[in-house]
């Protein structure tokens, strides 16, 4: 099952006006408001990708809706669209890879090198660091790039590294025979790499805009 939008419709400034889908107002658990609260509008979307698809309005600002679509339980890609501010970047896609068999510290020495970077510079810097992590994390860049070209529609040539991380996973113990019937702890860490991508504005976009 793969999320996808027409041409045309992925290079709209404002998404949220714009969804495939039939939106079904469903109501929430009652319950008391407190006193100068105000009620924030939710919706369920009735599509085929997913059952548990759904649009919500921030309590922060009506003008930003978020978009999130999901497989099972894991989320797989994820658009925004926002006011002014956002036109310009307003669409966000990721690869998470999970339990990778290395240490958070080996993979962050590399992961900091390509944050805020380009896609294609990034490519470069991780074909030619001499780290085990590269592997790794060129696939992830790989993979979140094809999700922002065939899920979003955007241009991989214009795609930068929005945020990079790293956090640790589950520690696997083991034990190593010594003399005199001890045993040392052998600690075998794993670790989740997180690689977005977003698309820059266009250059008549950025002309445009006021220094």
């Amino acid at each position: 099952m793969a999320l996808s939008f027409s041409q045309s419709l992925s290079h709209r400034p404002l998404l949220h006006r714009n969804l495939p889908f039939s939106l079904q107002s469903h109501s929430l658990p009652a319950s008391k408001p407190a006193a100068g609260s105000v009620k924030f509008p939710s919706f369920r979307c009735s599509s085929p990708f997913s059952d548990k698809t759904h649009i919500s309005l921030t309590p922060s600002d009506y003008t930003k809706t978020y978009f999130n679509a999901t497989i099972g339980d894991s989320l797989v890609c994820r658009a925004r669209s926002g006011g002014k501010d956002d036109e310009s970047s307003n669409v966000e896609a990721y690869a998470v890879g999970r339990n990778i068999r290395m240490s958070a510290d080996k993979a962050r020495r590399v992961i900091d090198q390509i944050r805020g970077r380009s896609y294609e510079e990034s490519l470069m810097i991780l074909e030619l660091m001499p780290y085990r992590a590269c592997d790794v994390i060129l696939k992830l860049v790989f993979s979140a790039a094809a999700n922002a070209s065939h899920n979003l529609g955007l241009n991989k040539g214009s795609l930068v590294v929005s945020r990079a991380e790293v956090n640790e996973g589950k520690t696997m113990k083991r034990v190593r025979p010594v003399a005199r019937g001890r045993a040392y702890k052998i600690r075998k860490r794993t670790c989740h790499i997180t690689v977005a991508v977003k698309g820059l504005p266009n250059e008549a976009e950025v002309e445009a805009s006021p220094a």
